[in-house]
């Protein structure tokens, strides 16, 4: 009899453990389904780099630093430099020695309509 309530409390234990929240979006980034629009920090990035004068060659990309979701405004741009800063969810500059090869799963998540990026 032991031995049934034993296998019987491990397979509850193993189920519940297993149960996925149904509320769970696995597409979300720092709360959200969509960053550009509910995060008000990076909408408004997005909507400066909109506005700016090389705007065909701007983008925003969502990345992975250190096991934390972050962001950077990238340029394609040829004749310009550029310099890699890191955001974190709350918009936030990440303060470290960084470079684009420490980031994973980079994902352009905005660029202009009119972009001259080539996205891998």
């Amino acid at each position: 009899m032991k031995r049934q309530l034993l296998l019987l409390s491990l397979m509850a234990m193993a189920m519940f453990s297993c149960d996925k929240k149904e509320d769970e979006d696995p597409a979300t980034a720092c709360g959200v389904s969509d960053p550009v629009e509910n995060l008000p920090w990076l909408k408004s990035m997005s909507e400066e780099a909109a506005s700016d004068e090389f705007t065909q060659y701007s983008y925003i990309a969502q990345a992975i630093y250190n096991g934390e979701t972050v962001f950077y405004n990238g340029s394609c741009c040829p004749n310009c430099n550029w310099q890699l800063t890191l955001y974190d969810c709350s918009g936030n500059a990440i303060e470290n020695d960084y470079s684009i090869s420490d980031l994973e799963n980079n994902t352009v998540i905005w660029h202009p309509e009119n972009s001259v990026c080539e996205f891998n």
